[in-house]
């Protein structure tokens, strides 16, 4: 009984409030490890590369790329790893969809000298 008091004393020693989620400046606050990265640009900046490949691309949402403006120009979906991505191409959810990485690319109605560009982009950082 004793040293499960004193294990629960001598944990609480250690404990600080922690930020919300979303808290303005969160990563300058001490206490705090770094930031979420962004799929887009963690290894290599994608967006960038396919920009300067002469392509017009528009981040869609925290995960997202639209490569073009019409619908049936190529899009881009990041999973959080690269095992997520093919299990979402195997499990048919993202059916059509060509895995790099933990990118899915839907290649819509591209001519395939776009869609090299734009597998070059997104292979930059990739392994194995």
């Amino acid at each position: 009984m004793l040293c499960g008091l004193t294990a629960l004393a001598l944990s609480a020693c250690g404990t600080t409030s922690k930020p919300v989620a979303g808290t303005p400046g969160i990563a300058k606050l001490p206490g705090t490890r770094g930031k979420v990265d962004n799929p887009r640009t963690a290894h290599s900046n994608r967006i960038s590369c396919i920009a300067n490949a002469k392509l017009p691309v528009t981040s869609v949402g925290a995960t997202d790329l639209r490569i073009g403006s019409a619908p049936g120009d190529p899009r881009v979906h990041f999973e959080p790893t690269p095992g997520m991505a093919q299990g979402a191409q195997i499990s048919a959810s993202a059916q059509g969809a060509e895995v790099i990485g933990s990118a899915l690319l839907y290649p819509g109605q591209a001519p395939g000298s776009e869609l090299k560009k734009i597998e070059d982009c997104l292979a930059e950082g990739v392994t194995g």
